[in-house]
């Protein structure tokens, strides 16, 4: 007898990253609808707070088992690699567990895994479903990372070939995904790509006291604070926050911060630092009260995307912003669900990669206007509260597997 659900990723609980708490959650409510639900991911190395994580365990009825690999120094090509190769060795010797069950969930991270599934569906008669958190190496090729006539590309782009065509069904985080997906030819069935975005549950937010002294301070120091929480890679545009930044250098009526990791995350320290702002501080990856705590004295948020990766991501971060009730400010091209659904709710504002001025205008007019903050953070909540509730999304995965393997 095959069991339900298999879920393949890398990073999973008790790692606090989104692409760990989002298959997580994923799982537990899966699971709390009477799937039974299985997790094959890598042992956790760097996201966790935990000293000792067990190979295996069950948290909510999820039987999760993780798999050991080397953790050599990720900073080193070489070490990087080793590391990739040496967990997707892991995961290859566990293949033969793959045919026992029904329906097999893989993320797209690390780009290589969903071609063991792919096979396995191929084999049997289990169903496989891909979550696109990205596609690689598009993103990849774009910022240069690799050439779009290298080996690495031309390999990845053979595998993409498979994995998507082999899928039952594709996830796509967003509109704006899945039309490229389809455009670039890397599905040739629109109707099996399915837009089911991320989602933020933060149970933190349930109340407005703020935990943390050193925020408390902010709060009460600052009359505005304007925040870029998550990721500072190459996918996001750090550019145009920051040369908009200088416009308001060392006034005191508004302070930048910034909190998370990433590429980038070196080069926005460097440039505070150099120009010496007083009125901007960077902070590491905050978690649970400390990351709530910054959001509830947080006035207005920031999103971004760097030019031309629209469709290759979606910035998670922006429904933490929209579960707190704050404005959202998106830095990207206005063909984006995030800026179409900001748009129609009145929920922020939206300018272009590189309008520095534009965005300037866009903090002075909420400065200025201290009451229309209130008003687009109330309709913030709102679009949170129609589309990007955990179970409202969770939900969608729950009917989807349901059509695929026919349980009631």
């Amino acid at each position: 007898m095959k069991k339900d659900i298999l879920i393949m990723c890398q990073y999973f609980y008790p790692e606090y990253v989104s692409s760990a708490v989002l298959p997580t959650e994923l799982a537990v409510d899966l699971a709390s609808k009477g799937w039974s639900v299985d997790v094959l991911c890598g042992q956790p190395r760097e996201y966790t707070l935990e000293n000792r994580v067990p190979k295996s365990e069950v948290y909510k009825e999820v039987n999760i088992r993780r798999l050991s690999y080397l953790g050599l120094d990720k900073k080193h090509p070489v070490g990087r690699l080793l590391n990739f190769l040496s967990l997707m060795l892991a995961y290859g010797l566990r293949m033969p567990l793959l045919f026992k069950y029904k329906c097999i969930l893989v993320y797209s991270n690390p780009p290589l895994l969903p071609l063991i599934p792919s096979y396995v569906s191929k084999l049997s008669k289990s169903s496989m479903i891909f979550v696109a958190f990205d596609v690689y190496p598009d993103a990849a090729i774009i910022h240069g990372a690799i050439k779009e006539t290298g080996m690495i590309a031309k390999m990845m782009r053979r595998i993409n070939k498979r994995v998507y065509r082999q899928a039952n069904r594709v996830v796509a985080l967003g509109t704006e995904m899945k039309e490229y997906l389809v455009d670039n030819g890397l599905t040739e069935e629109p109707d099996l790509v399915e837009v089911i975005p991320n989602w933020y549950s933060g149970q933190e937010l349930k109340d407005h006291v703020i935990k943390s002294e050193e925020f408390r301070h902010l709060s009460e120091t600052w009359p505005f604070i304007v925040l870029y929480s998550g990721n500072m890679g190459s996918l996001q545009d750090m550019d145009t926050i920051l040369d908009c930044m200088l416009l308001f250098k060392n006034r005191e009526d508004i302070l930048f911060v910034f909190t998370g990791h990433g590429n980038k995350k070196p080069y926005v320290e460097e440039f505070i630092h150099r120009h010496k702002f007083d009125n901007a501080v960077v902070y590491g990856f905050l978690l649970g009260d400390d990351y709530a705590d910054m959001l509830k004295i947080a006035d207005l948020c920031l999103v971004s995307l760097s030019k031309g990766i629209e469709g290759l991501g979606v910035p998670s971060k922006t429904y933490g912003y929209l579960a707190a009730g704050k404005p959202v400010v998106a830095i990207m091209s206005d063909k984006t669900d995030i800026v179409t659904q900001i748009k129609e709710y009145n929920a922020g504002d939206h300018v272009r990669q590189g309008d520095v001025q534009g965005l300037a205008r866009v903090f002075s007019n909420y400065l200025a206007n201290p009451n229309l903050v209130g008003t687009h953070g109330q309709n913030a909540r709102i679009l949170f509260d129609c589309y990007y509730e955990r179970s409202i999304c969770t939900n969608q995965y729950h009917e989807m597997i349901k059509e695929l393997i026919g349980k009631e």
